[in-house]
């Protein structure tokens, strides 16, 4: 299941950079310039992780902060600001803020920030060599199973340098798709990207499915170099390496 993130804030050029570096990154984004309705809306979007424009509007960070702190299992808070005073820095302590990010948003820095917060939140450990990203809907992407008969083809839900995550509710039936079950040859769309690989089926849910590539055939370029193109974008140019 995806990471869900709410990013709150009045101006969008504000929000949009950090919505977008996230979402390439695999998150479910909720986007407003509505303090009032997100308050509304925190049920329903059960996000991980609420990430707030908090210049000009300090009385509504405090009022979101403390009512995350009195529900049970609540999104982390990250506040984005120009200036934090004393009293904002005692009060963000007192209200269990996790964390302030001073404006301007740089991706490169402030994103993986992010990511290791909502992961912590979920209570996971990031364990992954490079980070997935997100396969764009506009996008046809799909991975093609042989079988007997045919071949199994299921949309991506996003991919990475190791592996991928595909949709099989969207998929046709997957009887490839047994977890532990190996696949000498299986070929991946993406784009202008066409591979060809060897891969191993790593687990299966009701809605998803995950495969690692144990070797590449053809195309593994194109897939370095348009997975290159996502992590700009995501995360700037590339730093010292770390766990996703």
């Amino acid at each position: 299941m995806s990471l869900r993130v709410v990013v709150l804030g009045k101006i969008l050029l504000v929000r949009q950079p950090i919505a977008q570096s996230l979402g390439a990154l695999d998150f479910e984004v909720f986007e407003s310039s509505d303090f009032e309705v997100v308050m509304a809306h925190l049920d329903s979007t059960a996000p991980s992780l609420v990430v707030m424009d908090a210049d000009g509007m300090s009385r509504e960070w405090r009022a979101l902060a403390a009512g995350l702190g009195a529900r049970q299992g609540a999104a982390v808070l990250v506040l984005v600001t120009s200036r934090f005073s004393f009293d904002d820095a005692h009060d963000a302590l007192a209200l269990r803020v996790a964390g302030v990010i001073m404006k301007p948003f740089r991706r490169e820095e402030h994103t993986p920030r992010l990511l290791d917060l909502a992961l912590r939140k979920m209570n996971v450990r990031a364990r992954r060599e490079s980070p997935r990203f997100a396969v764009p809907a506009a996008l046809s992407a799909v991975l093609r199973l042989p079988v007997s008969d045919g071949e199994d083809v299921f949309p991506l839900k996003n991919i990475a340098e190791g592996g991928a995550t595909i949709d099989t509710e969207a998929g046709t039936a997957g009887s490839s798709l047994a977890p532990g079950s190996f696949v000498p040859l299986a070929t991946l769309s993406w784009g202008e990207v066409k591979l060809e690989a060897e891969l191993s089926v790593v687990h299966r849910e009701a809605n998803a499915g995950g495969v690692r590539f144990s070797r590449f055939f053809d195309g593994a370029p194109k897939l370095l170099r348009a997975l290159e193109e996502r992590h700009v974008k995501a995360l700037g140019p590339r730093g010292r390496r770390r766990k996703w």
